[in-house]
């Protein structure tokens, strides 16, 4: 099995002409971007027991800090069918979609239909203990390439809205297979 680490993957490149600025698609979805960064930052530290980014104080700067991980970061909220609140750069570049594209759609989406049944169970063990450490599992892009994650790190996030949701952090991937 060979493993790819993305770290240098995902740089931010330009937005092309035409199509929205990433950074702005928090406003367009409704969604406070500094508050869910701060839930996925806060739950991290506290299930988990480390930083995720380094942290600076100001809220927006760690925000941006989280934005601009080298690691996929996305996070769903607590509804029964959950959506995706949050969405990194490295993510939207993994998925092939804008950040605007991911947040607010199903998180089922992101597995292929066949792994969809495994994925709820890892979810449900994951928010039963908190944390998840070394999970791998089969995602579909928008444009249907498949990848699996490997070594992923799912934890509940306190300080959503209603119930609590869950965030799931990676650096490797690797192409599927199937």
């Amino acid at each position: 099995m060979v493993k790819v680490v993305v770290m240098a993957a995902f740089k931010r490149l330009p937005t092309p002409v035409g199509v929205p600025d990433p950074s702005t698609a928090w406003h367009a979805a409704g969604v406070d971007e500094v508050q869910i960064a701060r839930a996925i930052l806060d739950s991290h530290r506290d299930r988990v027991g480390a930083e995720l980014v380094e942290r600076s104080g100001d809220p927006v700067e760690d925000a941006s800090r989280l934005r601009d991980l080298d690691a996929v970061v996305l996070s769903h909220d607590g509804a029964e069918d959950p959506v995706f609140v949050y969405a990194n750069h490295a993510a939207a570049a993994l998925w092939r979609m804008r950040i605007d594209e991911i947040v607010g759609m199903p998180s089922r989406l992101s597995a292929p239909p066949e792994q969809r049944q495994s994925r709820a169970s890892m979810l449900a063990d994951a928010a039963t203990s908190g944390v998840l450490h070394g999970y791998s599992g089969e995602r579909i892009a928008k444009d249907g390439t498949r990848f699996v994650i490997d070594a992923a790190t799912l934890w509940t996030v306190d300080g959503y809205p209603d119930r609590p949701g869950q965030a799931v952090v990676f650096r490797d991937w690797r192409e599927s297979g199937t």
